[in-house]
């Protein structure tokens, strides 16, 4: 089946200043409960979920797909906005640094329909997009995903009200269906093709 993750992380801890991180972002959390690891980073995390991990030196955001088609650039730290669909072959990054965005790829099967800014130092190890955000996953908050034990403390967050709504103008089945130039150049058009 492959992964379908998507999130954001960053290169700060924000455990103790998870008020302080949800203001920067514009966002309004309500913690649920404690969970596991492994169930913060199944497959296709739903719109109105937040589950958080935090690391040594950085905070870890499983969030819905619709929400990383953009980056999340906060003024201090790197932050990665990452969307990973190995079931759809679609992947997009946005790298920032210290709130300005350095990097950009959008790609689906094989095409790159954005390829913006300086190429990333993992970007010379890895062998497609989808190792780029494994191994920019790690750069950024300082633990190699795959090293995170699966019974590893997280906890899930419910978003209090919609945060960002991107309307879907019109449906396209994956693999059964190409997409227009007009699409390709329209960043909330392409994200169809998820669903």
């Amino acid at each position: 089946m492959g992964f379908n993750i998507s999130g954001l992380a960053i290169n700060k801890n924000y455990e103790k200043e998870f008020d302080l991180l949800q203001k920067e972002l514009g966002w309004n959390l309500e913690k649920q409960s404690e969970i596991d690891f492994e169930t913060a980073s199944s497959n296709w995390t739903e719109d109105s979920i937040c589950n958080v991990y935090f690391t040594d030196k950085g905070t870890l955001m499983f969030i819905g797909m619709d929400m990383c088609t953009e980056s999340f650039p906060l003024k201090n730290d790197n932050t990665l906005t990452f969307a990973l669909s190995e079931t759809s072959m679609a992947f997009n990054i946005n790298y920032c640094e210290n709130g300005v965005e350095k990097r950009s790829i959008m790609e689906i099967n094989d095409e790159r329909m954005t390829d913006e800014g300086e190429k990333l130092e993992v970007e010379e190890k890895s062998e497609d997009t989808s190792e780029i955000i494994w191994n920019q996953i790690e750069k950024v908050i300082g633990k190699r995903f795959w090293d995170i034990e699966s019974d590893e403390k997280a906890v899930r967050y419910v978003f209090k009200k919609a945060q960002i709504e991107k309307p879907l103008t019109a449906e396209v089945k994956v693999n059964s269906q190409s997409i227009t130039n007009e699409q390709k150049t329209d960043s909330k058009k392409w994200w169809q093709i998820w669903k």
